[in-house]
């Protein structure tokens, strides 16, 4: 053991009584931020794949093809790639001409009521994604009408 005086005051003190108060801390510490980075990363890739999936899904050509096309693909576009999760459950809603898409997972910690970062239950993680259907070949044909109509009226006036 190293034994330290203070040469101020001649108090005495050994340091393995200060560590033992301190490398609890420092553990902690390095858990904290290792279930801290799994929350951060799976927050980040479970939005990317949410909007991915809505995105291809919006676009296929008919509203009924977006809504089969994501629901084929789910469970294969968010995989377990996951750090620290049970799974990922989905969901897929159609409004009108919008998909979106409502990903959530939980992020497992040994001591959910310490560690709580949102809401009492743990770390839970829900990230919705949306995109509007289009579908390329009628907005095409749609703005070739446009600009035959308006050449079409500048011959007519030319």
């Amino acid at each position: 053991m190293f034994k330290i005086t203070d040469k101020y005051t001649g108090i005495k003190g050994y340091m393995s009584v200060e560590a033992s108060f301190l490398m609890p801390w420092v553990i902690f510490l390095f858990i904290f931020l290792i279930y801290s980075g799994f929350y951060l990363y799976d927050k980040c890739v479970l939005f990317q794949d949410a909007y991915s999936l809505c995105f291809r899904g919006s676009v296929q050509k008919e509203k009924d093809e977006a809504l089969e096309y994501v629901n084929g693909h789910m469970s294969e576009r968010f995989g377990k790639k996951y750090f620290g999760t049970g799974g990922v459950e989905g969901e897929v809603k159609l409004d009108g001409n919008e998909v979106t898409v409502i990903g959530s997972c939980r992020v497992k910690n040994p001591i959910v009521n310490f560690f709580t970062i949102s809401g009492e239950n743990g770390w839970n993680i829900q990230t919705q994604a949306k995109a509007r259907i289009t579908n390329p070949v009628k907005i095409i044909r749609k703005c070739r009408m446009a600009e035959n109509f308006m050449n079409k009226v500048g011959d007519e006036n030319g």
